[in-house]
């Protein structure tokens, strides 16, 4: 990358520093690929002219780092994620505390929940088996390019877990993949990739998220089989003929008994559905600490 563009790029970013830090990361990101390119089609079409000329022309067409500033802050007032922009304002009372149930990030935060079991899996198999694979090869020539694979895989699951963290927790992420070393040779951006502090982050974040996956999975199935049983207790017990509690022998409710325990059960709907929304925030935040660079 010519020093130019770098320098560039250091100013931009100073420029951004009050913006969230993964709306930074598309700035950057943009701002890299653009100049890149430009600067390429351009030393081709007017070799005669030198490099310092021609990143000139590029950034003064492209923007000052202050112009950009506010095209990106104009974005982000328009492209909050979806379910943060639908989170409703807290209330006070019990009808606020309750609508949590019309909340659309609750029941998406609850999905991620389920679905982090089976991506934690994935996350954690790749990853070690990647780690024992590349080190034992590194030895050999062909270990530098499998570790580069591994790496580059590392990176494009960040970004994509990143995309679903945004998507379904309302957590602003980036939504561009960084390509490293753009116009570097492979070994040049193997370094980069390797000394990069979000490529080791991502892999912890993959491999704590096989236990956390375990977690949020068991919590959200164990509450909502609570729930359901306890709003259809009326149901399982009277139609199905079934006992709601089995101790040393089955436990039959009696009638006058019914309105509590399904009213229980919504209760805990409510309360289930507060966790989640919480959880979801907070591993939003532990996912953006860990994905982002």
């Amino acid at each position: 990358m010519s020093k130019h563009i770098e320098k560039y790029l250091d100013e931009l970013k100073e420029a951004l520093s009050s913006l969230d830090k993964s709306t930074i990361q598309d700035a950057l990101a943009d701002a890299e690929d653009h100049l890149t390119t430009a600067l390429q089609v351009e030393a081709a079409e007017r070799p005669e002219m030198s490099t310092a000329v021609l990143i000139a022309e590029i950034i003064e067409k492209y923007g000052t780092p202050e112009d950009i500033l506010e095209q990106y802050s104009d974005i982000e007032e328009i492209t909050t994620p979806i379910f943060a922009a639908s989170e409703k304002s807290p209330g006070r009372g019990f009808r606020a505390f309750c609508s949590v149930v019309t909340e659309p990030r609750a029941w998406a935060a609850c999905l991620y929940m389920l679905l982090s079991l089976v991506t934690g899996i994935a996350y954690f198999t790749l990853a070690t088996t990647g780690l024992s694979v590349s080190l034992s090869l590194l030895p050999l020539i062909i270990g530098i390019p499998v570790t580069m694979l591994f790496l580059l895989s590392v990176r494009a699951i960040g970004f994509v877990e990143g995309r679903m963290v945004e998507a379904l927790l309302g957590v602003r992420m980036p939504r561009r993949a960084i390509s490293p070393g753009e116009g570097l040779g492979w070994w040049s951006r193997f370094k980069i990739i390797l000394s990069a502090r979000s490529t080791w982050t991502t892999i912890i974040y993959m491999l704590l998220m096989m236990p956390l996956g375990v977690v949020y999975f068991t919590l959200t199935v164990t509450l909502f089989s609570l729930v359901l049983s306890l709003i259809g207790a009326p149901v399982i017990q009277y139609i199905l003929n079934e006992p709601i509690l089995y101790m040393n022998q089955g436990v039959w409710i009696p009638f006058y008994v019914m309105p509590v325990v399904v009213a229980l059960g919504a209760m805990l709907v409510v309360l289930s559905l507060h966790l989640a929304k919480q959880m979801g925030k907070i591993h939003g935040r532990f996912a953006k600490a860990m994905l982002v660079s």
